[in-house]
């Protein structure tokens, strides 16, 4: 009887086999230790579910050992709906992705099995373990039998029953991980097939990799083009004077000259002011020579004015000037300790100044190297937390089963496949850190030369047209139609086939960003160290090349013509700042290859630092695009539980966008109407900007103050890094192509006047913006409590909740909208605001970096009269008297001015009473103005005293040898005498021996320079 039944057993086993999967019948049998969850399967809210089967009594679970081809044997998924069966098909973690909204639906349960008799699932072989597992999930755990026409039923109305789990299969050596669903027929059969990926699914999966791959190509296009762009970093703008800047110049070449002076000026100081290297080339040296300067060139940041439709208004903007960029310092709390010393009263004891300022930036800086890649930080985290164990299991268990891991290029990402301490990421990481390091260091040769190359580079990328790029190519296919008229349709296919491949890499340069900034960084790597190009008259017939080289230099021809084509606005290496970094590192062939060998570990150092910050970039985005897709995809499928949350969403967003854009519409009216109010005010404007862009030039225009107040005075200050001119009245910038825009601090000082309708401070309306914004957030969350409250109790269903919270949210806009409010508006033609602006203009004054010195010799102007008189009393033999001489010396020392006699009687008294006037005056000025006392540039100043004679506005020492030092890494070499280069004396405590002791300068006669 017993041999009888196995047999029956057997019959029934290969009657039910499907694709190949044995479901033979065993004496073993299995079931839940509690049953009570199996009633709740089928409610109508579980779309999948998740079993974690357990056996009881077994001090080794035969559900974690020997599985076969199983993955995880003892994780089951049952369903009834393809939403389930979908869910399956996306990546194993796609509940972290969706932020859990995925996970509407899916109940997982932990399941404790036992076997009867005990102990015969152990002895049973994997595939009959599947099977029993199988038919416990199909069967409702043996709940409720099901009968043929129940299943018929199913599978008429679509709920046909699914019991699924994870297997591995060999594809071509690798092991690739799928699901193998199997489902009960009518007839009793078991039907198992392997699931086949939906093509929506394998859509969205490589449109998030056609996303990735687009941040690869053009992920340096996100990087904000003030950080490069030279318009914005340093533009170079003219300002007119109306009366010339009189100054005192002495140029030197030898480290002993005892000269006083006002402001000194190094080889390091004028090494970019190209026309004033120029000029002072042409001077006598250890000369006092009187010059004028007509006209200031100024370099202007872009963060320093504002353009007329840019406020500077907007949250981040403000949290970043004030934390990041540490302006913060500016408020009254903060003004007394940022510049106090860190260390106090010990302050002397310390040979280096470290105010609290200082190191404030340096913290924030060093902090943002390590907040930039916070994107990055959220990756790592995903994947220690919940990719790492499930991609080390699946790893190990295809090499268990003998297969290689499989590579699935559209679902899988680079740092699940190599780690983040693999070593292409440690290194992008190193390149990540040393990026700024390069930046940070205080060699600025080092420094310099990094942040050039990427500049230029990046600046050039922003300069290439596409449009350029499509007519290059559209020239070069119809180029045999141009020269060989009909024969061309002939030659089309070979033309074509042969100069494609050129096309494609022209386009692929031009038109995609990284592949353009791997090219233009070596290139620029090339031009900024020590590179001349050779001008050599390639036509020249007296010079016989190669065919082979004459063919080269056609291509290079062809190739920098190219290049010029698809750049709008190709910066040359000697324009602006932009100069070469000479390497005097020997001469001849072994200075070839060294500076060769430079030029190549710069351009791989800068290519690399770009790849680690695409990389970085790439993984960072790509899971911020997947975490987008699936969150989407979870609101969709579940739009009965999330719509309402996702609408409140929205309105907080709105009201949001609300608050903060009315700031910037108030600031917005305001900075047009004081744009056009400054315009009307300066002349010669219309002038100006009726010239033609190639014509115009970028000029600042001063504003005459009224005429009860004096122009602030022009100034040439020293204080810091760099010299800077104080001008005072300059309110407009206006570029070569008409943009009109002022200063910040100007804007600033404007929005803090005392009249009807000014905006105030920005930082006043930012926090009164957020405070609104806090109400109308804790109202919307009392309206969705009340709507989520009396919708459970009431049964209301989730569109009315979604109704009701939409109503109930847009009641503070129907309010704003509805209800009167009082608002002031702006009017510029008051007199109060008129009297208030007048004052701003009148105080208002700024330094600004010097960008060139523009200076003219002081030519004596004499009057045609005088000079006809002067000729017809001195005979031709007086013309070389010393009286004559004197007397034009003496017109040279007082800048061609005639004297009156009050000052021909001062010249008269004796010297010491000179000096001691002299010395009073100064003391009197000590208590004046402070700008009206370091003013380097008085307009038509008189010096009439011995002292003034041997004193110097700007000292330009060209002592120190002019050595390049590219990789220096400290300061400069140079090395002059200290008691030699004297500042400006305390006129108050000089004695009267100080005539005697002090240095004889030769005014030079400006009429014999």
């Amino acid at each position: 009887m017993v041999e009888e039944r196995s047999v029956l057993l057997c019959l029934l086993g290969l009657l039910s086999t499907s694709y190949g999967f044995d479901v033979s019948k065993t004496n073993c049998e299995l079931k839940p230790v509690d049953e009570s969850f199996a009633k709740y399967m089928d409610n109508p809210g579980i779309t999948l579910n998740e079993f974690y089967f357990k056996m009881r009594n077994y001090s080794q679970d035969p559900l974690y050992h020997n599985t076969g081809e199983n993955y995880k044997l003892w994780r089951w998924h049952r369903t009834r709906t393809q939403h389930g069966r979908t869910l399956l098909m996306l990546s194993f973690h796609y509940d972290v992705l969706s932020m859990t909204i995925l996970t509407i639906g899916v109940e997982p349960s932990e399941v404790l099995l036992q076997d009867n008799p005990f102990g015969c699932f152990g002895n049973i072989t994997v595939e009959e373990r599947g099977n029993l597992l199988r038919e416990l999930i199909l069967n409702d755990f043996y709940v409720t039998k099901k009968t043929s026409s129940q299943i018929e039923y199913e599978s008429h109305t679509m709920r046909v029953v699914y019991a699924c789990n994870s297997v591995v299969k060999n594809y071509h050596g690798y092991g690739k991980f799928i699901n193998r669903c199997c489902n009960l027929e009518p007839n009793g059969q078991l039907l198992c097939t392997d699931q086949v990926e939906d093509a929506w699914i394998t859509l969205l999966y490589v449109c998030i990799t056609l996303v990735k791959v687009m941040v690869f190509l053009f992920g340096p296009l996100m990087i904000p083009s003030h950080m490069y762009d030279v318009s914005y970093m340093a533009s170079q703008y003219v300002v007119k004077l109306q009366k010339e800047l009189k100054m005192k110049l002495f140029v030197t070449e030898s480290a002993q000259t005892s000269v006083r002076y006002k402001t000194r000026l190094t080889i390091q100081d004028i090494s970019e002011w190209k026309k004033f290297q120029e000029v002072i080339g042409e001077f006598p040296m250890d000369k006092v020579i009187p010059i004028q300067i007509p006209e200031l060139k100024i370099k202007v940041k872009g963060k320093r004015v504002i353009p007329e439709n840019e406020p500077p208004t907007g949250l981040l903007r403000t949290l970043y000037d004030n934390l990041v960029r540490c302006k913060v310092k500016a408020l009254d709390p903060f003004n007394e300790c940022c510049d106090r010393s860190v260390y106090a009263k010990f302050e002397p004891q310390f040979k280096h100044k470290c105010t609290w300022h200082m190191c404030a930036q340096t913290f924030i800086r060093v902090l943002m190297v390590f907040l930039i890649p916070i994107p990055f930080y959220m990756r790592i985290f995903l994947y220690y937390q919940f990719e790492e164990g499930e991609l080390l299991s699946r790893r190990n268990f295809s090499k268990s089963q003998g297969l290689a891991e499989y590579y699935d290029f559209y679902r899988t990402n680079i740092i699940q496949h190599l780690s983040p301490t693999h070593g292409i990421f440690i290194a992008a990481y190193v390149f990540y850190f040393l990026t700024f390091v390069s930046i940070a260091l205080p060699s600025k040769s080092v420094s310099e030369k990094v942040k050039s190359i990427a500049r230029c580079s990046f600046q050039d990328m922003l300069n290439v047209e596409r449009t350029s790029v499509l007519q290059v190519l559209l020239r070069i296919g119809l180029w045999p139609f141009k020269n060989w008229g009909l024969l061309a349709l002939l030659t089309a296919p070979v033309y074509t086939c042969v100069m494609a491949p050129a096309c494609s890499l022209i386009f692929a340069v031009y038109c995609l960003p990284t592949i353009y900034l791997t090219y233009r960084l070596f290139y620029h790597a090339r031009n900024k160290i020590d590179y001349k190009e050779q001008n050599v008259d390639d036509e020249s017939p007296m010079i016989t090349r190669k065919p082979s080289v004459v063919k080269i230099k056609k291509i290079k021809k062809n190739i920098t013509k190219i290049d010029k084509t698809v750049h709008k606005r190709l910066m040359s290496i000697s324009e602006n700042e932009e100069h070469i970094f000479p390497c005097t590192w020997g001469s001849g062939t072994i200075y070839n290859i060294r500076r060769c060998i430079v030029q190549i570990l710069v351009g791989v150092f800068c290519v690399s630092c770009l790849y680690s910050f695409i990389l970085l970039a790439v993984e960072a985005t790509g899971i911020l695009v997947e975490i987008m897709a699936f969150t989407m995809m979870g609101i969709i499928v579940n739009a009965g539980s999330t719509l309402r949350y996702v609408s409140m969403a929205l309105l907080v967003l709105v009201y949001m966008h609300d608050c903060y854009n009315n700031v910037y519409e108030s600031y917005l009216t305001f900075n047009k109407a004081v744009i056009d109010d400054i315009m009307d005010r300066v002349e010669d404007l219309k002038t100006v900007a009726s010239l033609p862009s190639s014509m115009q030039e970028s000029i600042g225009f001063t504003v005459k103050p009224v005429e009860a107040v004096d122009r602030i005075p022009t100034a040439f200050v020293f204080d810091k890094s760099e010299p800077r001119w104080r001008i005072g009245h300059l309110l407009l910038f206006l570029d070569s192509f008409d943009t009109p825009r002022i200063p910040l601090r100007l804007f600033k000082k404007l929005c803090e006047v005392r009249v009807h309708g000014a905006p105030g401070p920005v930082y006043i309306n930012l926090l009164r913006a957020t405070g609104k914004f806090f109400i109308i957030v804790v109202f919307l969350f009392f309206v969705m409590i009340v709507v989520m409250a009396f919708g459970n109790v009431h049964q209301i269903s989730s569109t009315n909740q979604t109704l009701a919270t939409l109503a109930g949210g847009f009641v503070p806009m129907l309010l704003k909208n509805i209800l009167p409010r009082k608002s002031v508006k702006l009017n510029l033609k008051t007199l109060s605001f008129k009297g208030q602006i007048d004052e701003v203009i009148c105080e208002f004054k700024q330094n600004w970096p010097v960008c060139d010195l523009v200076i003219e010799k002081d030519e004596p102007k004499i009057d045609d009269e005088d000079e006809t008189k002067e000729n017809s009393d001195i005979g031709d033999e007086k013309i070389g008297s010393p009286e004559l001489k004197r007397k034009k010396s003496c017109e040279s020392i007082l800048d061609g001015k005639p004297e009156d006699k009050e000052k021909e009687k001062e010249k008269e008294k004796p010297k010491e009473n000179i000096l001691e006037k002299y010395m009073k005056e100064n003391a009197e000025r000590k208590n004046k103005d402070k700008d009206k006392k370091d003013g380097n540039g008085t307009e038509g100043s008189e010096r009439n005293s011995i002292v003034d004679e041997n004193f110097v506005d700007l000292f330009v020492d060209l002592s120190v040898a002019e050595t390049s030092v590219p990789w220096q890494m400290h300061g400069s070499t140079e090395s002059v005498a200290s008691a030699s280069m004297l500042p400006e004396a305390d006129f108050v405590t000089m004695e009267s021996s100080f005539i005697d002791t002090m240095p004889q300068i030769t005014v030079v006669n400006c009429d014999r320079i």
